[in-house]
């Protein structure tokens, strides 16, 4: 099984709307500016996305869940999840089933936002984790990325726990048992793709507009850049005999 990362960086000031449904573009018109932009690109790269892995011609019906999460009507297709960050706009597409979370964010080396998360939101072992690493703020942003794209997944529970162990590569969540997180430091940009169940294979792809494309990589196994982290489900732990 594989997922799907794809990215594009639009001409903000007028977005293609390619391969959209009327009802689709006409919903958006109403939108306020930012938002309509915001909209339709985010729904053009997921349009663009479907037809580059499935060819599907046309984006098929959408709907939103109860708490405000987009996804497709038909619950045959596969989940996805969209994020923003500057003037880029970002889709995590699954194969087949399923689910997935994306969060991305542009890294400000020393900004005094990630310090405060840094002091008030990490565990005593993900700072130990955080401080032994040779860029501790990139470590940082990265952990964030990491238990975003986690809350990002349908269904979850926030109130659930989320335990990061960065240093074994391992993580636990009460509310999907079986999962795992990709994050990668880019020089202006971290990212972080979780699914729910894991996957072997991750596909990071460029957007360029029209019908071009550019493969970036392929995250496998243990085939993994200096600066990316994976986290995995932790084993279930074994009940002692009474």
């Amino acid at each position: 099984m594989a997922c799907h990362f794809a990215r594009w960086t639009p001409d903000w000031a007028g977005i293609p709307a390619q391969h959209l449904p009327p009802t689709l573009i006409r919903y958006a018109a109403g939108l306020p500016d930012r938002r309509r932009r915001r909209y339709l690109a985010s729904r053009t790269l997921l349009a663009q996305l479907m037809l580059h892995i499935y060819g599907i011609t046309s984006l098929p019906e959408l709907t939103v869940t109860a708490s405000g999460r987009p996804c497709f009507v038909d619950p045959q297709l596969p989940d996805f999840s969209i994020a923003y960050t500057g003037n880029i706009v970002g889709i995590l597409l699954a194969d087949e089933e399923g689910a997935v979370g994306l969060a991305m964010d542009i890294f400000r080396a020393h900004s005094r936002q990630l310090q405060k998360q840094f002091s008030t939101l990490f565990s005593s072992g993900e700072k130990a984790w955080i401080n032994a690493q040779n860029d501790p703020d990139e470590a940082a942003a990265q952990l964030w990325m990491i238990r975003q794209s986690i809350l990002k997944l349908p269904d979850n529970d926030p109130s659930q726990p989320l335990r990061l162990f960065p240093a074994s590569g391992r993580l636990r969540s009460e509310a999907f048992p079986d999962i795992q997180a990709i994050s990668d430091a880019e020089e202006f940009m971290v990212w972080s793709c979780a699914r729910s169940p894991g996957s072997e294979r991750l596909h990071l792809w460029q957007y360029e507009g029209g019908d071009r494309w550019v493969s970036i990589t392929a995250i496998e196994g243990k085939k993994m850049g200096p600066r990316t982290l994976k986290l995995i489900s932790s084993l279930p732990e074994k009940r002692r005999e009474p």
